[in-house]
């Protein structure tokens, strides 16, 4: 197995993102309490087959909610979410949320990064995952929109293939805003929604969550899931924290015709550019390091191939992108 080397957060600082000033030192001795999930539905048991499931870093559909902060850990996270609200923004899916936050707190970014966590997902996943070579996947907050009745996210599969849903308030405090998602694929899902027809309640599917610091894992871009209504006034709050596969080899997944259209675009690409740079780098990095003196001339040439598709692939994406439409399979 070849597992990559983490990419290092940025070490420039992007305008429009100033730092939180005064704000707590992230601890993982003090501010996490990682405990396993009890459950783990499997890409198959949503139904997808071998062949899809054979693309994927590994077979985990979505999990029970399981413990990820401590109390003190959601009281500083708590904190830091409130001191970005200035910076909220509203897109097509979402009426409030902060991207980009790891750039503007040090807590954010290190909980978001933090090897303790990583290492703890990576055993539930079954495969090494490491924090996402985007730093706008990281950290990405949802707010409770301020109209009663709206929802906070529409039906959706993620721009990443693993991230967990966290809930920075509790979720017991307030009417409505559950985390749900679709026992079912994104395949059916799009047939369904394009035929009209009502989701059968019995495949929807909301998680217990016990408190606040309590997260659901999932393999997003394979998932379908939203976020309901409030059905009356309260805070809601959850973070989306995402990872890529250690492992090379894997399909990537970011959908940059997306990001385009829920981040600023220069921003979107120079990330973009970067984690692309860091895949093929290490793609090659692999073969610079295990070389080996033998015949096999289509391997290495293929090896090349793949490297620059990679490359060529991405540098396409960047020059259509503005040309999308906002993603979603509605309410």
């Amino acid at each position: 197995m070849n597992i990559s080397k983490p990419l290092q957060f940025p070490t420039i600082q992007p305008a429009g993102f100033p730092m939180l000033q005064d704000e707590p030192v992230f601890d993982p001795a003090r501010h996490l309490k990682l405990e396993k999930p009890t459950h783990i539905v499997s890409l198959g048991e949503l139904g997808y087959g071998d062949k899809e499931i054979a693309r994927c870093p590994c077979d985990l559909g979505v999990t029970s909610s399981f413990r990820i902060l401590s109390d003190e850990g959601v009281a500083c996270l708590a904190e830091v979410a409130r001191n970005l609200t200035p910076y909220v923004r509203t897109v097509e899916r979402i009426s409030r949320m902060v991207r980009g936050g790891a750039y503007q707190s040090r807590f954010l970014r290190d909980l978001c990064l933090s090897p303790e966590v990583a290492e703890f997902l990576s055993e539930v996943c079954g495969t090494v995952i490491l924090p996402h070579s985007l730093p706008h996947q990281l950290g990405h907050l949802n707010y409770n929109p301020d109209q009663i009745g709206k929802n906070v996210d529409k039906w959706h599969v993620d721009t990443l293939r693993l991230d967990y849903v966290l809930f920075v308030t509790d979720p017991n405090a307030i009417e409505g805003g559950s985390f749900e998602y679709f026992k079912g694929t994104k395949h059916e899902m799009q047939e369904l929604t394009a035929s009209g027809a009502v989701l059968p309640k019995d495949r929807i599917v909301a998680p217990d969550v016990p408190g606040a610091g309590y997260a659901v894992m999932q393999q997003g871009n394979m998932v379908v899931h939203r976020a309901t209504a409030l059905r009356e006034i309260g805070e809601r709050i959850t973070m989306v924290n995402g990872f890529v596969p250690g492992e090379t080899g894997f399909p990537d997944y970011t959908r940059f015709d997306q990001l385009c259209l829920a981040d600023p675009v220069h921003i979107a690409s120079s990330e973009y550019a970067r984690h692309i740079s860091w895949m093929g780098r290490e793609m090659l990095d692999q073969d610079i390091l295990g070389q080996r003196f033998d015949d096999d001339r289509g391997r290495y040439a293929s090896r090349l191939e793949e490297v620059a598709a990679l490359l060529t692939s991405a540098a396409n994406d960047i020059r259509r992108a503005g040309d999308a439409k906002m993603e979603h399979f509605g309410d």
